[in-house]
């Protein structure tokens, strides 16, 4: 599930900078904007993997995650071509920002139920 994970995030970062090649609307800003929000994602989802938390939580979050990864992608898609009084910049991190202390109390939670 990691490899295929680490390959589908691969190829689609690569299919997003040649999209961003190919449409002449879609600017460099929206380009790393949105390979980067794939990116963390992957990891995010690899990290999910890698981790000693409950298979359930590892069962929500590959469902859960992918789906925050689409409205973020879609949020950096549509912004604007600047980084300064950003809305949908705000909203990609605040998202992130959920994912990542999710991620945290499900590992945490997970810890202190097998010392239990």
């Amino acid at each position: 599930m990691k490899i295929l994970t680490i390959i589908i995030c691969t190829l689609l970062i690569l299919v997003n900078v040649a999209i961003g090649v190919i449409l002449t609307n879609y600017f460099l800003e929206n380009i790393i904007f949105s390979s980067l929000v794939l990116l963390l994602n992957g990891i995010l989802l690899v990290l999910v993997a890698n981790s000693k938390m409950s298979d359930g939580f590892k069962v929500s979050f590959h469902i859960l995650f992918p789906l925050f990864g689409i409205i973020e992608l879609v949020l950096a898609i549509l912004a604007p071509n600047q980084w300064v009084n950003n809305l949908y910049l705000v909203g990609v991190i605040l998202l992130i920002t959920i994912q990542f202390i999710l991620l945290v109390t499900a590992i945490k939670v997970s810890q202190h139920n097998k010392e239990s």
